[in-house]
C-alpha cells in the first residue's frame, strides 16, 4: 500500500477502491469541495501541494524508533492514509498571508494504526522546520508519563538523525529537548503537572484525548496559543468508555458537525477525520475491520483481531474493551456481563456444608431493598468449585405491591423459601444480625467483608460477637480484580451455585462498568429503574474474592500436613 500517494488515496476513497467509512468519505470530499472553491471571496484559501509533501517528505526521512523496523534502522512510511491527512493540514494555506489554514486537528482512530509515532514526527516538524521563533512544542496526556511516550518517539526520531541531533541538545532531568542557538524548547506535560500560564505553545499534540476527565488542559494550551501566527493543536485519541467527557461532547461532535456540515458557520480552521465501523455494520465481520483499522495488514496484525474477537465473543466484558479499543466504537460506560449460558453452566448440587470454613460477603439495603448474605466455600479434598450458599432478605410488608411494581415473583420465592423476610415494612438489621450469628455457629466464618458505606451499627455488633469483619469498598480500585476474577472463574466453571434462581435474576440484571484506566464494576443497567437488584452478585464477588484469597496464602502445610523422609 505504501506506495499509493495521498492523491491516490483520494480517488479510491471517492471511487470506493478502498473500505472506508462514511466519515472519512465525508472528509476526503470536504477537501476536494474545497479545492474547487479555493481563493474566491467567499473561501480565502488555497491548496499549496509543495508544502505537503515537504511535510510529509521530511516525516519520512525520519526512522523508525520503536520494533523490528527500528531494529533494521528503516525509515518512516505513511501509508495512504496518513499521507492524506498530511497533505490537508499541512497543504491548506490563507490567501494573502501564506499561513496554514487550520490550527487544530482531530484524528481518531483504532489502536496499534501508528498514530504516535506518526504524529510525534508532526512535533519535529514544526520544531525544525516552522520557522516560529522560539518555537513551544508540547506533548500532553492525562499524566505527563503518559505524554512523555510521544514525546519519547520525537526524541528518538532525532537521535537517530544526526543531523537533527546536532542541532538540538537534551535536557534528560526535565525531558526537555531544546533547539541551539534558539529558545525553542519542546517537552512533555500532563494534566497531572502545575499548569503553567505562561505557555506560548507552537505546537501541541494531545495524546488519547478520550481518557481526560476535563477540558483544562487542552483550554490552556488553546488560549495560550493566541500569539503566534500559525500554531497547531492536534489531538489524536482512540474511542473511549464513556460520551460524558469533553473528547465525545466537544471535540469529536465538534468535528462530526463539520463533515455532516451541520454547524454553521462552518469553522474552517479545524481539520477532522474519524476512522470508525458505520451504524449497522457488524464488528466481527471482518470486511468491515479496515474501516476503523486503516493500518490493517502493515501495523495491525489481521491474525491479532481475529483473537481478539474470539474472546471478546466469549465474554461481554472483553466485548467492551474490543469495540473500542480494536475498532474504535464509542461505548457506554456499562455493557451485559455474563451470559445466561456461563452462569448456568456452574450449576451443580450443593453437599452438606455445615461445620466448614466460609468467607462471606454482606450487601447491606436501605429501608425496602434486597439485603444479600452470601457464604463461599473454599474447595475440599477432592472438590474443584468454590461452592456458594445465598441468603436474601425483604421486609415482609408491601411485598405483595413490591412484586407487581418489579414484576419478580418475590412471594413465590419466599414461599420456596429462596428469600427470607424481616418483618415490619422496612428491613430490619436486628433479624439480619440475629440470622449471621446462627450461621457463625453452624460454620466457620473465617472472614465476613462489607461496604463500610451505611453499616456501621450492625458491623459493629457483629464484630463485638468476634466475627473477623473486613471492610470491601465499591470503587473501581477495589472491586476490579476480584470481579475480573469473578468472571474468570465463572467462564472456568471453578463456582458452584446450586442453580439459585434469585441469583440468576440478579446475574441477568447486572451489567460491567469500565472507567478508563480500564478498571470494572458491576452496576445495574438503570440506576432510575427500581426492578433490577445486583445486591447478591456484589455480595458474591466480595466472598470469592475473601476465599480466593485465603486459598492462595494457606500454607502447604494447612493442605498437605508435614512430609516425613
Amino acid at each position: 500500500m505504501a506506495e499509493f500517494t495521498a492523491e491516490n488515496y483520494i480517488h479510491d476513497v471517492l471511487n470506493n477502491e478502498v473500505t472506508t467509512c462514511r466519515l472519512v468519505k465525508q472528509a476526503v470530499k470536504r477537501h476536494v469541495e474545497d479545492l474547487q472553491k479555493q481563493n474566491t471571496e467567499e473561501f480565502p484559501y488555497y491548496f499549496d501541494p509543495s508544502a505537503a509533501e515537504n511535510k510529509i517528505s521530511f516525516s519520512q526521512g525520519l526512522r523508525h524508533t520503536k520494533g523490528v523496523w527500528a531494529k533494521q534502522q528503516l525509515k518512516l512510511t505513511l501509508e495512504p492514509w496518513q499521507q492524506f491527512c498530511d497533505w490537508v493540514v499541512f497543504g491548506w494555506k490563507r490567501t494573502g498571508s501564506g499561513l496554514r489554514r487550520f490550527t487544530k486537528s482531530y484524528i481518531e482512530v483504532a489502536r496499534k494504526n501508528g498514530k504516535t509515532a506518526w504524529k510525534s514526527t508532526d512535533a519535529n516538524v514544526m520544531f525544525f522546520m516552522d520557522g516560529e521563533a522560539g518555537a513551544e512544542v508540547y506533548f500532553c496526556a492525562t499524566k505527563r508519563d503518559q505524554a512523555k511516550i510521544a514525546w519519547g518517539d520525537a526524541e528518538a526520531q532525532i537521535r537517530k538523525n544526526p543531523f537533527l541531533k546536532s542541532k538540538t541538545t537534551l535536557y534528560k532531568m526535565n525531558s526537555t529537548i531544546k533547539l541551539n542557538d534558539s529558545n525553542s524548547t519542546m517537552r512533555p506535560i500532563g494534566q497531572d503537572s502545575d499548569t503553567e500560564d505562561g505557555l506560548n505553545p507552537s505546537f501541541v499534540l494531545v495524546d488519547e484525548y478520550h481518557a481526560h476527565k476535563s477540558a483544562d488542559l487542552l483550554n490552556v494550551m488553546q488560549d495560550g496559543m493566541g500569539a503566534r501566527s500559525q500554531p497547531l493543536l492536534s489531538i489524536i485519541t482512540t474511542a473511549g468508555f464513556d460520551k460524558n467527557l469533553p473528547c465525545y461532547n466537544e471535540e469529536r461532535a465538534l468535528v462530526v458537525g463539520i463533515l455532516e456540515g451541520t454547524i454553521e458557520p462552518r469553522p474552517e480552521n479545524v481539520f477532522g477525520i474519524i476512522y470508525t465501523l458505520d451504524e449497522g455494520d457488524d464488528w466481527t465481520d471482518e470486511k468491515n475491520w479496515i474501516k476503523s483499522n486503516p493500518n490493517l495488514g502493515v501495523s495491525v496484525n489481521q491474525d491479532f483481531l481475529r483473537e481478539q474477537v474470539k474472546q471478546a465473543l466469549a465474554s461481554p466484558l472483553k466485548q467492551n474493551s474490543v469495540k473500542t479499543k480494536n475498532f474504535n466504537i464509542w461505548t457506554q460506560v456499562a455493557s451485559r456481563w455474563i451470559m445466561a449460558e456461563s452462569w448456568d453452566a456452574c450449576k451443580g448440587k450443593i453437599p452438606d456444608l455445615i461445620g466448614r470454613d466460609c468467607y462471606c460477603g454482606l450487601d447491606l439495603s436501605t429501608t425496602t431493598d434486597i439485603t444479600a448474605w452470601v457464604k463461599c466455600f473454599p474447595p475440599i479434598d477432592l472438590e474443584t468449585k468454590f461452592i456458594f450458599e445465598y441468603t436474601f432478605f425483604l421486609p415482609n410488608e408491601g411485598l405483595l405491591d413490591k412484586q407487581r411494581r418489579d414484576k419478580v415473583p418475590y412471594m413465590l420465592w419466599r414461599d420456596k423459601g429462596l428469600i427470607t423476610c424481616t418483618p415490619g415494612n422496612v428491613i430490619d438489621y436486628d433479624f439480619i444480625e440475629a440470622h449471621i450469628l446462627k450461621d457463625a455457629e453452624d460454620y466457620q466464618i473465617r472472614e465476613l467483608a462489607y461496604d463500610p458505606y451505611n453499616s456501621t451499627e450492625i458491623c459493629n455488633h457483629l464484630q463485638n460477637e468476634g466475627l473477623p469483619l473486613v471492610p470491601f469498598r465499591q470503587g473501581f480500585l477495589s472491586m476490579s480484580p476480584p470481579s475480573k476474577d469473578f468472571e474468570k472463574k465463572i467462564l472456568g466453571k471453578e463456582l458452584n451455585h446450586g442453580d439459585n434462581p434469585v441469583i440468576k435474576w440478579m446475574v441477568s440484571c447486572t451489567e460491567i462498568a469500565t472507567d478508563p484506566a480500564g478498571n470494572i464494576k458491576p452496576v445495574k443497567p438503570d440506576r432510575t429503574k427500581t426492578n433490577k437488584r445486583i445486591d447478591g452478585v456484589v455480595a458474591s464477588i466480595m466472598a470469592l474474592d475473601r476465599a480466593a484469597q485465603a486459598t492462595i496464602h494457606s500454607s502447604a502445610y494447612e493442605t498437605r500436613g508435614v512430609l516425613s523422609l
